[in-house]
């Protein structure tokens, strides 16, 4: 209490004037007292002596007034700077301190703008970064302090324009600090000073963020007094500039160094996952990497590879010629691809494609060599398989030309045929003879469309399917197709129920089963036995058999006596690619899409073999209720006759020929159209006059659907039969063509007998005339 009473009292102007009082006293008295002992005194002489004294005490009173005010004032400014550089001090241990922790850019500047408000006592302290644009703009990017939005719509540049030439923009351009004690009169605050006084900002310190002479961006700090950044404290804040700008160029090293080694690890598992084979041999051909899919390609365990010479990988002479010459290649400095066929250490044969390149350090020489091996034996066999499939259009296309001409061929002379043996009585004997033809003719329009169905397997709509007469077909095929040393039997069981299927791919079953048997016992010879019967399968109740619902099955079974398989074989014996025969033999598709047929109808198949003893193929397909059709023939009946006109149109001589005599012996009026425009003409002459019209589809000029749709336009309710002699294979395609040509009412197949035609036409005729009763 005391203390603070003095130190109120104790200013500089008190003490000058106690000094002065005292020392006036004092020389008065000093003056006045010896006089009076001596009991004289002029006091002329007392009155100066007293002023001269009174004079010196005042003046060397100002002049002490003036050293300690003075001196007060320097120790209160010293005490200021003190407290500046102090609270300066206090924001650089907690910069620093931010720059030790820091983890991220952005949370960095944002701790440092902080630290600066909250230590440092500062009104707003914030970085902006230097952008790269057009304008080269100063973006803020953390700050503290600012409540009122001030950098909300800072508008600053760092170009050499009017917006770059201010203290921050100045402070980056320049790579130089920027102080402005007082905003009111800095000329280079001119586009911002008002913003900034509404603020409550009246000094002002711009420090620029360097990384090797390039600008990245700079730290800003407001204080709410003028003058309010010494030397010193513009000293450190520097050195924080320095030491803020290191720490962001670590973090963004830092963040680089992870971004590479993200990238590198990345890198690392696309090769150490890569479903290519890659091996790192150094220049003197030592294996110093291999990746885990050499295991699967080659066989041989990478741990196992490393630290070998390339060239003594492999000591069978076969085998090892492949790393031999990738050896030869890499050493010569040869990058090349190459195509290779190897036996795996299991035995099998797989073929790979291998590219070879070297690798150069930072100077250019070459410091190791890489080798890429792909398995290429799945991409070889597809080849096969479409080279196979390309072999097979072309036949089938070629099938397709062949089985029209002979099919047109086949009609006209069971039509005549047929039309002699009428005009023969019953007991001639060139009925025999007509007879024998007829069966040919059947024969071989049998064996056509045998051909047909075997070359174009195109899949068709599920039906119900009789499985005798496909077996019989396969047979017929299949028999000049082995050597006389192999016995064929076939078993087949009374009443064979119906399956639900694609006939042309049980075809394709019997056919692949057959084929795989007769090739087994193509040495030695053998018997082929194939059987059919109807078997019920409990589920519940079996213990073993195919992995079936309970229900009523068809089994087909294929069994030879052939040299058989092992175990191992009978366990990838469906997959895809696999084969037992050579590479010119095979492509290991056959019983992988039997497989997948089989299943695909809802059905199984089971395999049984032993080396030496044969194979046993059974194949389980579902049965449907309805009975089997009786295969016994038919009585020959009377064809159905009429009296109908019709216009029969075909370019065929032969064909123009039979067709009518055989309609007007049916009843039936008869006018010929030798090609579509001729019928067209005839047609358009009397359209009203024709009651059908009966065309062949592929002719010269006009073809069948063609000249239909153009009698559609003149006459939309003539019925239209259209004939071909392309099979079964085409006959889905042009009944999509009814759409546009909905006159066409049947297709028929050529060659026909009388007997199939006649039943036509009078369907076709029939149909139309209840069509017309209905309509009214």
């Amino acid at each position: 209490m005391k203390q603070s009473y003095f130190s109120r009292r104790l200013t500089p102007l008190n003490i000058t004037v106690v000094y002065a009082v005292i020392g006036v006293a004092w020389g008065a008295v000093s003056c006045i007292f010896p006089a009076a002992l001596k009991h004289h005194a002029d006091l002329s002489t007392l009155l100066d002596e007293s002023v001269s004294h009174a004079f010196f005490i005042l003046v060397t009173a100002a002049l002490l007034y003036i050293l300690i005010r003075r001196s007060e004032t320097e120790t209160t400014r010293g005490r200021e700077s003190l407290s500046r550089v102090n609270r300066a001090l206090k924001t650089f241990s907690g910069c620093n301190q931010a720059l030790v922790r820091a983890t991220g850019e952005l949370q960095l500047m944002k701790d440092i703008c902080r630290t600066i408000v909250e230590v440092g006592g500062y009104r707003l302290a914030w970085v902006g970064i230097a952008e790269h644009d057009d304008w080269k703009t100063v973006r803020p990017v953390a700050q503290w302090g600012d409540r009122d939005g001030y950098l909300t719509n800072l508008d600053m540049s760092w170009a050499d324009i009017d917006r770059g030439r201010g203290p921050t923009g100045t402070a980056i351009r320049t790579g130089t600090t920027r102080v402005v004690q007082n905003i009111l009169f800095d000329p280079s605050w001119a586009l911002w000073r008002d913003e900034a006084l509404r603020h409550g900002f009246a000094a002002s310190i711009s420090l620029p963020l360097m990384n090797d002479g390039h600008p990245l961006g700079a730290l800003v700090i407001f204080a709410a007094e003028k003058r309010a950044f010494g030397k010193e404290e513009v000293k450190l804040l520097e050195e924080l500039a320095q030491d803020l700008s290191f720490g962001i160029a670590t973090l963004r090293m830092n963040a680089e160094r992870k971004k590479g080694e993200k990238a590198r690890k990345l890198l690392a598992k696309v090769v150490e996952q890569s479903m290519e084979g890659i091996i790192l041999v150094d220049s003197d051909g030592t294996i110093e990497y291999a990746n885990p899919a050499i295991m699967n390609i080659t066989g041989h365990p990478p741990q196992e590879m490393m630290g070998k010479n390339i060239g003594d990988l492999e000591k069978d002479e076969q085998i090892g010629e492949f790393y031999r010459s990738i050896w030869t290649a890499l050493s010569e400095g040869h990058e090349r691809t190459g195509h290779f066929i190897q036996k795996g250490t299991d035995g099998d044969f797989y073929e790979v494609d291998a590219r070879l390149w070297s690798l150069s350090d930072s100077s250019g020489a070459v410091s190791n060599h890489a080798v890429a091996i792909r398995d290429v034996t799945n991409e070889v066999h597809l080849e096969r398989q479409l080279r196979q499939a390309q072999r097979m259009e072309a036949i089938a296309t070629l099938a397709g030309g062949i089985a029209h001409d002979f099919n047109n061929n086949l009609a006209s002379i069971i039509t005549c045929t047929e039309m002699a043996r009428d005009d023969l009585p019953e007991e001639s004997p060139l009925r025999e003879l007509l007879d024998v033809v007829l069966k040919s003719s059947y024969r071989g329009r049998k064996l056509v469309k045998q051909i047909l169905t075997f070359c174009c397997q195109g899949e068709q709509e599920r039906q119900p399917v009789q499985i005798e007469p496909i077996l019989s077909e396969c047979l017929n095929l299949l028999r000049g197709s082995f050597s006389s040393s192999i016995n064929v039997s076939t078993h087949l069981a009374d009443h064979l129920g119906l399956i639900m299927g694609d006939p042309t791919q049980i075809h394709q079953i019997i056919m692949n089963l057959a084929t795989n048997a007769i090739h087994a016992m193509r040495v030695k010879g053998g018997t082929l036995e194939i059987s059919a019967e109807n078997v019920g399968l409990d589920t519940a109740a079996a213990t073993s058999g195919p992995d079936l619902p309970s229900g009523c099955y068809l089994k087909l079974t294929v069994k030879d006596t052939g040299q058989g398989m092992d175990e191992k074989t009978m366990e990838r014996i469906f997959d895809p690619f696999f084969t037992t025969k050579g590479h010119s033999e095979g492509t290991g598709l056959g019983l992988s899409v039997v497989h997948g047929i089989v299943r695909n109808h809802g059905g199984a198949i089971t395999v049984s073999s032993k080396p030496g003893a044969g194979a046993t193929f059974e194949v389980y397909l579902p049965r449907i209720e309805q009975a089997g059709k009786d295969e016994t023939v038919e009585a020959e009946t009377a064809a159905p006759v009429g009296n109908e006109r019709i216009l029969f149109v075909d370019d065929e001589e032969e064909l123009v020929f039979a067709g009518k005599k055989m309609l007007e012996r049916l009843g039936y009026q008869v006018v010929i159209g030798r090609n579509g425009e001729d019928a067209l003409q005839l047609f358009r002459e009397q359209p009203g006059s024709f009651d059908l019209v009966i065309t062949d589809q592929t002719m010269p000029k006009m073809t069948g659907t063609e000249l239909t749709r153009e009698i559609m336009q003149i006459r939309p309710d003539i019925p239209v039969i259209l004939c071909t002699g392309f099979g079964p294979t085409v006959e889905k395609a042009l009944q999509g063509l009814e759409q546009d040509a909905s006159g066409i009412k049947e297709v028929a197949l050529k060659p026909f007998n009388r007997q199939e035609l006649a039943g036509v036409i009078r369907r076709v005729l029939n149909k139309g005339e209840e069509e017309q009763r209905a309509n009214g």
